[in-house]
């Protein structure tokens, strides 16, 4: 293939450090929860009365899917973080290669590699293979890092395979959307937000119930259930492995094809044309905001209600769950901020992993601002009587207010079956203010967020290690002893947790003004700085 090699080098050079980061975080979170094993699990009898309570747990099984053999390390530590290791090395793929394909088209330079003596897929081909070497260096370093911590090469080795395999598959979504889509943003959406998240709330719903023929059936049925089929540390089913191989086989050799079907800079699915003349909504930069937003609000707002009605579904099993389980239940206690009532725990570590998720709702609308103006967009809108404090505000005020509103709506829709169940309306209020008191976390992150883009634009990304660490420490140094300053040092850390603590107003208002704060000092920044065209 003419080209490939200097189109590799340039896709290498652009997304090093991309990868370089999620290879590292996704590498170091399975051995390090092998070293909490023994203290999660008793010794002797009661250790495999906990385990056979925890592999026959419908709520358990919907959080992290099917357990197989959980009586030594490596398999608990499979069970417990590898489904969810899969699906984020899904979410690097899937990202990775829409960055390398679509994104690098959009702005321009996959026009100017093709303009030499390049053939016309080899920029597909470079983004492709550096996501599956991508894939690949997670596998071997994850595997490496699993045969040091446990014994057994054979469950290290379908480690790794599992967790990459299932990358693969994702580097496949990514290059079809790429092709399907004219914009690197739908792209995204429809890879991480219908597909992969898509496919991780129909694996928890099959892998609920009790097993039986039929859901057995299914659950081969479900890609990302496919890395825990293959059974790592527990008689491991190699053969399994070729489904995935076959799906990225099939998904990569089809995205070649769409991309000989369409034209450069466009993609299969035209932009619909609309119609010749505006509408009065769009005189405005806050009705321009909402056309360019819409489908993203929607697409949130549903899938956040399905998920908060199916985590709240599981709150029934809370109190025979966890009971007598005592390291599990100071797991979810820990990750709720310490709360001490079973029930309301269980509620509120749902509400703290959902603020997490729903503010990145907030960080990708936010980031729409960022990329109108690298687009020039921006430019073309500020040419007008349209003033900049509008304009920013038409993304900022959206990207606040969504989350906080999601949030709510979470925890709203949560308890209903169980106010149902217990006839016990009071619930649904006890839970609603619970999430509404996090609120304040998401204005800090945004607030953040917004700071970056008003003074330091190109930084924009740092933003999201305020989410990779919030994720770090509710899942893996939860498991540790480290003290409670280290673990509440996030961005809802401090926030008081109802209903099952005083509400701490000073806590409260405090980060809800430096939120504010950040988020008045960003709209400065980008009202005084230069705007960048194309």
């Amino acid at each position: 293939m003419t080209g490939f090699t200097a189109a590799f080098r340039l896709a290498f050079r652009r997304s090093r450090m991309f990868y370089l980061w999620w290879v590292i975080a996704l590498s170091v979170t399975l051995p390090l929860t092998v070293t909490k094993y023994h203290d999660l699990v008793p010794q002797g009898q009661d250790g495999q009365v906990v385990l056979a309570q925890l592999a026959g747990n419908p709520t358990m099984r919907a959080l992290l899917g099917p357990a197989f053999d959980l009586s030594n390390p490596g398999g608990f530590t499979f069970w417990r973080v590898g489904t969810f290791m899969a699906a984020a090395v899904g979410m690097m793929a899937a990202l990775g290669v829409i960055r390398a394909t679509r994104a690098e088209e959009e702005d321009g330079r996959v026009e100017l590699v093709r303009a030499g003596a390049v053939s016309p897929a080899a920029p597909l081909a470079a983004g492709v293979l550096l996501g599956l070497v991508g894939c690949l260096a997670v596998a071997v370093v994850s595997a490496g890092l699993m045969l040091a911590a446990t014994p057994g090469v054979g469950g290290a080795v379908a480690t790794g395979l599992g967790l990459g395999l299932t990358g693969a598959m994702f580097v496949g979504v990514g290059a079809v959307f790429a092709q399907v889509f004219p914009s690197a943003r739908t792209a995204r959406v429809w890879s991480l937000g219908i597909v992969l998240g898509g496919a991780y709330l129909l694996r928890a719903f099959v892998d609920t119930p009790v097993s039986t023929p039929t859901l057995d059936a299914w659950r081969w049925a479900m890609p990302l259930d496919w890395a825990a089929l293959s059974r790592p540390y527990a008689s491991e089913r190699w053969w399994v492995f070729l489904l995935p191989i076959a799906v990225t086989a099939l998904l990569v050799a089809c995205a070649f094809w769409l991309e000989t079907k369409r034209d450069l800079g466009a993609g299969l699915r035209a932009p619909s044309q609309g119609p010749a003349g505006g509408s009065a909504s769009l005189s405005g930069a806050t009705g321009l905001a909402w056309r360019l937003l819409r489908v993203s609000i929607i697409g949130w707002a549903l899938g956040i209600a399905i998920s908060a009605l199916g985590m709240g579904s599981l709150s029934a099993a809370a109190d025979s769950a966890f009971s007598d389980q005592p390291q599990i239940l100071d797991f979810i206690r820990k990750l709720s901020g310490g709360t001490e009532g079973l029930r309301d725990a269980f509620f509120q570590a749902m509400l703290t992993i959902m603020a997490t998720v729903v503010t990145v709702a907030g960080i990708m609308i936010l980031a729409r601002l960022r990329s109108e103006e690298t687009d020039g967009h921006s430019e073309v809108m500020l040419s007008t009587s349209t003033t900049r404090w509008t304009y920013a505000l038409g993304m900022a005020v959206p990207a606040v207010v969504l989350p906080v509103a999601l949030l709510v709506a979470t925890g709203a829709l949560m308890p209903v079956l169980q106010a149902m169940t217990d006839g016990s309306p009071a619930v649904v209020g006890d839970i609603t203010r619970a999430a509404l008191v996090l609120t304040p976390g998401i204005v800090l992150v945004l607030g953040l967020g917004m700071l970056l883009v008003g003074w330091l634009p190109r930084w924009y990304g740092l933003v999201w290690v305020a989410i990779g660490w919030t994720m770090f420490v509710s899942w893996v140094l939860t498991l540790w002893n480290v003290p409670d300053w280290v673990t509440k040092l996030q961005p809802w850390g401090y926030l008081p947790h109802l209903p099952s603590e005083p509400m701490r107003w000073g806590a409260f208002s405090v980060e809800l003004v430096a939120g504010l704060a950040l988020l008045a000092l960003g709209l400065v920044g980008y009202r005084r700085r230069d705007i960048a065209g194309r």
